[in-house]
């Protein structure tokens, strides 16, 4: 085992307040190394009113939360704040390495520190915005140039997010290391019984996550299943109109409204309780970089559709560890929730091999190795660096 390193997370979402999978691969990472030893501290901007402490101590992990400024123009004081207190923190020996998600720039007009800076490829506000066809938020856009021009190595979640970042910013990662989101496999139960016509979708109401075709879907299914069920976990968002989400897909759904059941944000614990008894969960995503909602599905043995675009392919085979499908197509997504429903032999065999997938490529145990090597290799190599410049 790697001698106890000290590593510093900029995360602005570590759980438990409203989070993405940025917050949730953070702190399932950080809590796995917290556990083997390794000194881990998180922080971040959090809105004003994030439901979180400003400190706290969540399982050996230590986490500050620096609140974001409502003046005009706050937010570059609040970058500059967060750049010193890790700065301090680095000057003090207490840092070996510094990881920072490419969403946001947090690391744009850095100074260069005693410890390597480590981009991690997440998706970007302007990966995103390319995946959607949408415009580019021209400030976002250099603040994560700069970001990354900053970093003293790259690694990145999927092999497809790492191309596309290259191909946007115009950037060449030189073998940058392909370290995918872990997820905690759920312990071997009684074969808990599955309600085969209970499908489940989590993920923000946004028209990213492909709930809209989901819904578009949903009528097919029930015209032919009467007795299907869609739960839908996540918090709402805005419609492109500024509408509520959730009104907007209650208002497409017709006759099928009552077999629809929004529970709005919940935890992880939940959902992980939830995957475990359900028939089939659908990701329909249009845009991700490598998605930790239905690698804990299949984590849980509940047959799983995702997406076929991005990364889908590198998270599972097509027809054996799970349905990939185009999210643009609801007449597809109703097929394959309905493929599911109907062949309870299929459900199972796919089920049981995607929890094996998720065992043998994607488990915690295995991928804090992984980054735990990374890190230790970015550490020397920067030591080595610092002694042949001096």
């Amino acid at each position: 085992r790697l001698p106890g390193m000290k590593i510093c997370f900029i995360c602005g979402e570590y759980p438990p307040g409203l989070h993405g999978g940025i917050g949730t691969m953070t702190q399932i990472l950080g809590r796995s190394l917290a556990s083997q030893g390794h000194d881990v501290r998180v922080i971040g901007v959090y809105p004003a009113d994030y439901q979180a402490p400003e400190f706290e101590v969540d399982r050996g992990v230590r986490i500050w939360r620096l609140r974001d400024s409502t003046y005009p123009g706050g937010w570059i004081t609040t970058r500059v704040r967060l750049y010193r207190k890790v700065a301090d923190w680095v000057r003090g020996g207490h840092v070996d390495v510094v990881e920072v998600p490419d969403y946001h720039g947090w690391a744009a007009g850095w100074k260069k520190l005693a410890a390597p800076v480590i981009v991690r490829l997440h998706g970007s506000l302007t990966y995103f915005a390319a995946e959607l066809h949408q415009p580019v938020d021209k400030v976002g856009y250099w603040l994560e140039r700069a970001s990354l021009r900053r970093a003293d190595y790259v690694c990145s979640v999927s092999r497809y997010t790492s191309k596309m970042t290259e191909q946007l910013f115009n950037v060449a990662f030189d073998s940058a290391p392909i370290l995918y989101n872990p997820v905690e496999l759920v312990p071997d139960l009684p074969r808990v019984p599955r309600a085969q016509n209970r499908v489940v979708f989590s993920g923000t109401l946004t028209g990213k996550k492909g709930v809209v075709s989901l819904i578009q879907a949903w009528t097919t299914v029930v015209k032919a299943r009467p007795d299907a069920e869609l739960h839908i976990f996540g918090k709402d968002a805005r419609a492109d109109n500024g509408q509520s989400m959730q009104a907007v897909l209650s208002s497409l759904l017709n006759g099928a409204r009552a077999s629809v059941h929004f529970h709005g944000h919940v935890s992880r614990q939940k959902l992980l309780d939830v995957y475990q008894t359900s028939g089939v969960a659908v990701f329909p995503s249009r845009a991700e970089a490598f998605a930790i909602a239905p690698l804990e599905a299949m984590a849980s043995g509940c047959p799983t559709i995702y997406s076929q675009r991005g990364s889908g392919p590198e998270l599972l085979e097509h027809g054996r560890q799970g349905l990939l499908v185009d999210p643009d197509d609801p007449e597809q997504i109703a097929e394959a929730i309905l493929r599911v429903q109907t062949n309870i032999l299929f459900a199972q065999e796919m089920g049981e091999a995607g929890r094996a997938r998720v065992r043998e490529c994607f488990s915690i145990d295995r991928l804090t190795a992984q980054n735990l090597a990374f890190y230790s290799r970015c550490a020397n190599d920067f030591r080595l660096r610092q002694q042949r410049s001096n």
